[in-house]
């Protein structure tokens, strides 16, 4: 191989590595109003259904919002017929499940309208988050709020409040590393009590750690061959 091409294909490379490497946020306020959002996230596609429940198990229900505080929009879910609890939030018996094409490890998880309780006369509000695994394992946890700033999450990683539980801002939480370093499939967000629902601000997902490193390798390899081709031309 020549230097030119060992060159270009390591800038091709570099290229890709950068692209796999730089996370990709979707957002509530891209889903629209119907029942499913799909979108490309990290290097796969991601689905995003909102559900509620049937006679006969989940139906379809439909992405709504409701104005934005603090400057936070988010996503819940509504019924397609009938009254709904909270318009525009996640209530008891509303889901938001999202599929993922491919391996993806998720980096940040941020939900809004999530308080411990007095604020709206609701009751100390949780978040219900289901992760399907890539090896079909399953896990559920709770987003709890316990204060202006401070909330319980039982899952991995840690939570940052980026908007006060008080009356008029956002009560927004960010679960960065939520599930760890293992790559899921799925997750689903819902209440598991009345007078307790919240929004899905935003979802960011990376490449599962395996595509980074066949991208060092296939670097590593091309490198290599950059230098053996040096050295023969100055032999």
């Amino acid at each position: 191989m020549s230097i030119s091409r060992v060159l270009a294909t390591c800038a091709l490379m570099m290229t890709s590595v950068h692209a796999f490497a730089a996370p990709n946020t979707v957002y509530g306020t891209d889903f629209g109003t119907g029942s499913e959002y799909t979108a490309a996230i990290a290097d796969t596609n991601v689905t995003f259904y909102a559900k509620t429940k049937g006679n006969r198990g989940l139906k379809d229900g439909v992405f709504s919002y409701k104005p934005a505080q603090d400057g936070y929009q988010g996503v819940g879910v509504s019924p397609l017929k009938g009254s709904d609890v909270t318009v525009g939030e996640i209530d008891k018996n509303e889901w938001i499940i999202a599929k993922f094409d491919d391996a993806t490890v998720i980096s940040n998880l941020t939900l809004g309208l999530l308080f411990n309780g007095p604020e709206y006369g609701d009751n100390k509000e949780q978040a219900s988050i289901t992760v399907t695994y890539f090896d079909n394992s399953t896990d559920t946890f709770k987003l709890v709020a316990t204060g202006d700033t401070t909330a319980f999450w039982s899952g991995l990683g840690s939570v940052t409040n980026l908007s006060p539980a008080i009356d008029g801002l956002g009560g927004v939480w960010s679960l960065d590393n939520p599930f760890g370093d293992t790559a899921i499939k799925s997750f689903s967000l819902t209440s598991l009590k009345e007078k307790s629902d919240f929004t899905l601000y935003s979802v960011t997902a990376v490449p599962e750690p395996e595509s980074y490193a066949m991208l060092a390798l296939g670097l590593g390899l091309v490198g290599f061959m950059a230098r053996r081709g040096r050295s023969r031309m100055y032999a």
